[in-house]
């Protein structure tokens, strides 16, 4: 006799399109949702506003959510079967099963060290001017270890509650008052864009005076401003896969829990008082014009290129001529321009997926054709062969070296 077939998941993500951040989640999801062959819906916030109400009938058949901002995870809950398991992406909402969250830890380390390398006398955090609890957390790190690395460390007190034009003068006059030239860290590119607008209020060069980097590496902001700002790269796409991911252990743990034959699942709802959370890092920095005392050429068009690869490396399609494009000149003359740092045009691409290979082979569980995925590879058996013409080791025997398994 044939077994049954078995219920396709139908599985309903709440992100707004609207956040760039946001938008790179749901690729994530909406990719790991197709390989795991589950049916998905979305509702955009941006498009639909918070009201959840016209989604109930949807969220009364769901198998699981995805969600990420607290509020939609409030407007949704009081729609949502109390058995449905929810998983929540940078958010506390206590209605959440796991949490999949960014590691404000690895990207306050990498902003440290980035922000030191630049030889400044003093190093700035800029919160949001409107209190944020995340925002304070990050702060208080950047505070801890710019202090603990030997850095002059400061953090701008919101002086009103959320009056941009108002805070932006008051943040241009607290600047002037602190040791030149400067560095400053923002928990997002809009706050960075803020923060330089206050600086050309102050009459502050940037990069000369200060020197700016922003989170999130929101093209649509970052390469708008002028200069164009640097920021830190997160792994949004892969924090929508990992909440598939455990999305999906959520799921398969309470169907065995439901059968009296099976142990017990590893996910118990509500009856633990630890909420499953796993942690993304962040991917590297990508270097542009308010951090330009970084770049190893003088030349813009070679600093575009760079800035161009840093931000597209895990673009398994990106090639010489896209390169060439952006910095504006022809393949040949490009390729001139990246022979003064020593290495070539393709050099350097590879260079960052390997760095990005090593990263994930040596901070996660993830297997290798997924690593391939994330770090531009076209598939694991070339990044096989990459990686092992590069170290002499398998991907695989890499990662056992680096956590000290022989």
């Amino acid at each position: 006799m044939d077994k049954p077939a078995e219920k396709k998941r139908l599985v309903v993500a709440v992100l707004s399109t609207g956040i760039r951040v946001s938008s790179a989640e749901l690729r994530g999801v909406e990719s790991a949702a197709a390989r795991a062959g589950w049916t998905l819906e979305t509702v955009d916030p941006a498009q639909t506003g918070p009201d959840m109400a016209p989604f109930a009938p949807l969220f009364a058949r769901a198998d699981g959510v995805i969600v990420r901002e607290n509020l939609h995870l409030e407007n949704a809950a009081a729609l949502l079967p109390p058995e449905t398991p929810v998983v929540q992406l940078d958010g506390i909402h206590p209605r959440a099963d796991a949490r999949v969250r960014s590691d404000v830890g690895a990207e306050t380390d990498l902003a440290v060290q980035e922000l030191l390398s630049l030889g400044r006398r003093s190093y700035v955090f800029v919160p949001m001017p409107k209190a944020q609890r995340w925002t304070a957390h990050r702060a208080r790190a950047f505070l801890e270890k710019m202090r603990a690395a030997g850095g002059d460390a400061y953090v701008y007190e919101p002086k009103t509650d959320w009056g941009w034009m108002e805070e932006r003068e008051a943040l241009a006059k607290w600047l002037l008052t602190l040791p030149q030239p400067m560095a400053i860290l923002t928990s997002t590119d809009f706050l960075a864009k803020f923060a330089l607008d206050a600086c050309r209020d102050a009459g502050l060069d940037v990069p000369g005076d200060v020197a700016i980097l922003g989170s999130g590496d929101d093209e649509t902001v970052s390469r708008s401003t002028k200069p164009t700002l640097s920021s830190i790269r997160v792994d949004s796409e892969g924090a929508g896969r990992m909440a598939v991911e455990l999305l999906g252990e959520i799921m398969e743990a309470g169907a065995r829990a439901s059968s009296p034959r099976t142990p017990r699942a590893r996910f118990v709802r509500r009856t633990d008082p630890q909420i499953p959370v796993v942690w993304y890092g962040p991917l590297g920095i990508a270097r542009r014009g308010s951090t330009e005392t970084g770049h190893p050429g003088t030349d813009p068009r070679l600093a575009a290129g760079m800035d161009f690869i840093a931000s597209h490396f895990d673009n398994p399609f990106l090639g010489v001529r896209d390169v060439a494009a952006v910095m504006g000149t022809n393949v040949r003359h490009a390729a001139r321009l990246f022979l003064s740092t020593g290495k070539t045009i393709r050099e350097h691409i590879e260079e960052m997926r390997l760095e990005r290979v090593c990263d994930l082979l040596a901070t996660t569980t993830l297997p290798v054709r997924s690593i391939a995925e994330q770090s531009g590879f076209a598939s694991r058996q070339y990044l096989s062969l990459i990686f092992r013409r590069r170290t002499g080791q398998t991907p695989g025997e890499w990662r056992r070296a680096e956590r000290g398994g022989g």
